[in-house]
């Protein structure tokens, strides 16, 4: 599991939210925003977006806040507005974008997606989400390849020979009693090398990220009235719901049983 998966996690399809908009030539459409993060993609024609044109396949991903008014081309076009809600995980991935980032037209899958899409999402409710969750992993793809000085550290480190294979682990495996040798290993470093090149591309020490993590995931997860505070414990590396009650409190300032309530 990469990082880039492990917080797509925490961002989920909206149910429901898939819009369908057909504009004449120059019309201008307000994107609706109901929801914490939206995809607005072009199916078919151009529109003019934030100052630059889309084609086909171009998409907007637009946040709460400043409305966006896109326009249509001579030949007028068709938009597929797609919403997604979030989780706890999810917000450390939507504070890396703007409140509104455009993406051009790269990527040839994206067309196909939102063709399946205007189609009635491809089938049921799972394989529509399936759909929504590959349309945002494409364009969140293409908005960090093409933004390299605004990518969050975590994503410049996923490429990093030292440093990646140590963030999949982690993620891969929150629960594991990592130490930084282990860490280190993974990309073939000493422990020394390793820790100073994590911190200077992700901006906090191994240990502390990964306890950062833990408690992000442990948010996430006792939003589930059905999980016990221990099970949530277990979850995420401890070995008691005393010791994880105290470590979550150091890390968010509030007990475990105040997120849940």
């Amino acid at each position: 599991m990469t990082v880039l998966e492990a917080l797509l996690r925490g961002v989920r399809p909206h149910e429901g939210a898939v819009l369908r908009a057909r504009l004449g030539p120059d019309e201008e459409y307000t994107v609706p925003v109901g929801s914490p993060l939206v995809l607005c993609g072009v199916l078919a024609g151009e529109v003019v977006a934030e100052g630059g044109a889309l084609a086909p396949g171009g998409m907007a991903m637009v946040q709460p806040g400043p409305s966006v008014t896109v326009r249509a081309g001579d030949g007028g076009a068709s938009l597929i507005i797609c919403g997604y809600r979030t989780r706890t995980g999810g917000t450390r991935l939507t504070s890396a974008l703007p409140a509104i980032a455009v993406v051009a037209a790269e990527d040839p899958d994206c067309v196909t997606l939102l063709e399946l899409l205007d189609r009635g999402g491809g089938g049921p409710a799972p394989v529509r989400d399936r759909l929504l969750d590959w349309l945002l992993s494409c364009t969140l793809h293409a908005w960090f390849e093409r933004r390299a000085p605004e990518r969050p550290g975590w994503f410049t480190a996923l490429a990093d020979p030292v440093v990646g294979p140590a963030l999949e682990a982690l993620h891969a495996d929150p629960a594991r009693r990592w130490t930084v040798e282990e860490l280190a290993a993974r990309g073939g470093s000493g422990r020394a090398a390793f820790a100073k090149r994590f911190r200077e591309l992700v901006g906090d020490a191994p240990l502390a990220y990964l306890r950062s993590w833990r408690m992000t995931l442990a948010a996430e997860y006792l939003a589930d009235p059905e999980v016990t505070v221990g099970a949530v414990a277990r979850r995420v590396g401890y070995s008691d719901a005393f010791t994880f009650s105290a470590a979550f409190k150091r890390e968010r300032g509030v007990a475990p049983s105040t997120v849940r309530a």
